[in-house]
């Protein structure tokens, strides 16, 4: 960014903004990368309708309007023009970001749980356990499917070195892509809530469960670092410099340093935070919520610059 473009938004940002539109629990939030000095955001909700907003602004861009059942994921591609979507509805959808047409839809046995998107490959995690490699070139091809869990599968996640990271509720396992369905290495982690694959600061796999938040490696699964509470951890986020992290709670919002120090609590959704993410310049993050809204916040260390002044 310019100068001048960093400062408006940094002024812009130190702002606490609400998003309206959704009118059920919002579930996700997918940032893209920055393109063009530029991103956005993907939030994915109960009624159906992911809604694509400016990532800077929060401002409503456009409507995915196609699904027939909750939409509880998405992601966008690396040049932010296209975006996956992952459904109760059994599919997932393949859309053009820049004017809103399924340009394809994958029909699965059961809820589509969760998607990500790397390259010419895109992911999902269903309900009936197993996880599929679409071709996201050919639409066409025949997708590779392997038995991840022995439940859901809510979460997965392309990694680096030729892995794919996944988690049910219980477990989170690591699988050998040039290998579909070698598994290497699990670890348990009971009323696991939340997980968050965070490759720009050290591939740090983060596990956000009933009593805190565990800090794990990408490679081995071993934990290198946890955080425990008082409160139940709905979900939680890395800060992309690896200097902060949020969660969210039954009603708040709380960002700590890495090393557990509380630096702030907000208030101001009417129900549990479900999702939390950093915005790709660490500047603020956003927090989706049973009662329908996104917020976005501005980072502790936004505030603490004095930019808000």
């Amino acid at each position: 960014m310019t100068d001048t473009k960093k400062n408006a938004y940094e002024k812009e940002t130190a702002k606490v903004k609400v998003c309206s539109g959704h009118t059920r629990p919002v579930c996700h939030i997918a940032y893209s990368n920055i393109v063009d000095d530029s991103f956005w955001f993907v939030s994915s909700c109960h009624d159906g309708k992911p809604m694509l907003r400016n990532g800077e602004t929060g401002d409503w861009v456009g409507t995915f309007e196609g699904h027939k059942g909750a939409v509880y994921c998405s992601q966008m591609d690396a040049m932010a023009t296209k975006v996956v979507t992952a459904s109760g509805d059994y599919s997932a959808k393949v859309w053009n970001a820049l004017d809103g047409a399924n340009l394809h839809t994958w029909a699965h046995p059961h809820y589509v749980k969760s998607c990500d998107w790397k390259g010419n490959q895109i992911l999902t995690g269903s309900f009936d356990r197993n996880v599929r490699i679409f071709d996201a070139a050919s639409y066409d091809a025949q997708p590779t499917i392997f038995l991840a869990h022995d439940s859901v599968v809510k979460a997965v996640y392309f990694s680096d070195n030729n892995m794919i990271i996944t988690a049910s509720e219980t477990f989170i396992r690591l699988w050998d892509m040039r290998s579909p369905g070698a598994h290497t290495h699990h670890v348990e982690i009971p009323n696991l809530n939340s997980v968050e694959y965070v490759s720009s600061y050290g591939n740090v796999i983060l596990a956000a469960h009933k009593k805190g938040v565990a800090f794990l490696d990408t490679a081995s699964l071993r934990e290198v670092h946890s955080v425990a509470s008082t409160e139940d951890i709905e979900c939680a986020s890395l800060a992309p410099k690896g200097q902060l992290f949020a969660v969210g709670t039954k009603l708040k919002v709380k960002e700590y340093k890495i090393d557990g120090q509380e630096l702030r609590s907000h208030k101001g959704h009417h129900g549990p935070v479900f999702h939390v993410r950093y915005d790709p310049t660490g500047n603020s993050f956003a927090t989706a919520a049973e009662d329908g809204m996104i917020r976005i916040w501005p980072t502790s260390d936004l505030i603490e610059s004095g930019v808000e002044k």
